[in-house]
């Protein structure tokens, strides 16, 4: 498990409420399918994907894998057990988004749909500037970001049997980050619904492009 109590929290919640929280998901959910339409109007059709907290693989991992070569992470190892079982033809990496490592440049797209809010908020920068490190030059980042600042802790989430933890910066403070990143933000909507896990929360949707070497005036 990680050193950091609070990524345990996170870890050792979605182990014990991995199906709880699945059932409560649409397998296809209108909005994650649109956006990620919309990224692979983008890519190759030989593209290398990378979906940064999974979960149990829907929709995004299965339906990327389906299409691309697909890799899913996530903290939790029941959420990766079932995310096997969901998107077969992914392969998946139990770890902290915020440790991983990968080569540089091997990426055509990162994917994160609701899961970097459950990264501390002090190592966000580092996780975007990670993210850009591991896409091929003019590649792409689709993920959902926070439009608040909070930071907290829910004893028994949604009655599930298990407590969780947030941790998020406003929206604004999010754009800077990705553009101190390296990144052009080519489109940032703050929307609700069930693809950000709770139709009545409102989420920035937001579609980041790495700049080419020398480029970074353009952001």
């Amino acid at each position: 498990m990680p050193e950091d109590p609070r990524k345990r929290l996170v870890e050792a919640g979605y182990d014990r409420m991995a199906e709880k929280y699945l059932a409560s998901k649409e397998p296809d959910d209108p909005m994650t399918i649109a956006a990620l339409e919309e990224l692979a109007s983008r890519l190759p059709k030989s593209a290398s994907v990378l979906d940064l907290g999974c979960g149990a693989g829907l929709p995004a991992a299965r339906w990327l894998a389906e299409r691309y070569s697909t890799v899913g992470v996530d903290i939790s190892g029941r959420q990766i057990e079932l995310a096997k079982n969901n998107a077969p033809n992914a392969r998946f990496i139990k770890s902290d988004m915020a440790s991983l490592g990968f080569e540089p440049g091997i990426f055509d797209a990162v994917v994160a749909f609701v899961s970097i809010i459950h990264v501390p908020r002090e190592e966000h920068a580092g996780v975007f500037e990670r993210i850009h490190g591991w896409l091929k030059n003019g590649g792409y980042f689709l993920a959902t970001l926070s439009v608040g600042e909070w930071e907290g802790e829910e004893g028994d989430w949604e009655g599930w049997g298990a407590a969780m933890w947030w941790s998020h910066h406003d929206g604004e403070e999010n754009l800077k980050m990705l553009r101190d990143a390296g990144f052009a933000v080519v489109s940032a909507e703050a929307k609700s619904g069930k693809g950000t896990g709770d139709e009545k929360e409102m989420w920035l949707w937001v579609l980041a492009r790495k700049l080419e070497q020398g480029a970074k005036h353009e952001r």
